[in-house]
């Protein structure tokens, strides 16, 4: 209660019953693509920058291709195993140091991500 107007006012609204909203697949898939191509589009300068134009160049070219040698991978071997995962299928195909690379693999990009963000917000 306001000891001036004698008005009683709550410190939070009360809320009103809304339905949950649930997330669908489309819209999980839409925000990773959105962050996926973010960061990518946010380093292209700084690769540019620190490689110079045509090793920078050769990057470009090399990621895509090792990028369809490892969906294509993926789609040879995922049905002939027991693998959900891609970590499961990696240590199918090498074993267990095939699982490991692949975990510090998303490891690495995920800190590279990270770092990319926190340069992002400090600037």
């Amino acid at each position: 209660m306001s000891p001036a107007a004698g008005v009683e006012v709550p410190l939070l609204p009360k809320s009103k019953a809304e339905p949950e909203k649930r997330a669908s697949l489309p819209g999980a898939v839409f925000n990773v693509s959105t962050s996926i191509m973010g960061a990518g589009i946010m380093s292209i300068p700084a690769t540019f920058k620190v490689l110079g134009v045509i090793p920078a160049f050769a990057m470009l070219l090399l990621v895509p291709w090792l990028v369809d040698i490892s969906v294509e991978f993926m789609l040879r071997h995922t049905h002939s195993g027991e693998a959900t995962t891609y970590g499961g299928l990696m240590r199918e195909a090498f074993g267990p140091a095939g699982s490991f690379a692949v975990q510090m693999c998303v490891t690495l990009s995920n800190f590279g991500t990270l770092a990319v963000y926190l340069i992002i917000v400090g600037t």
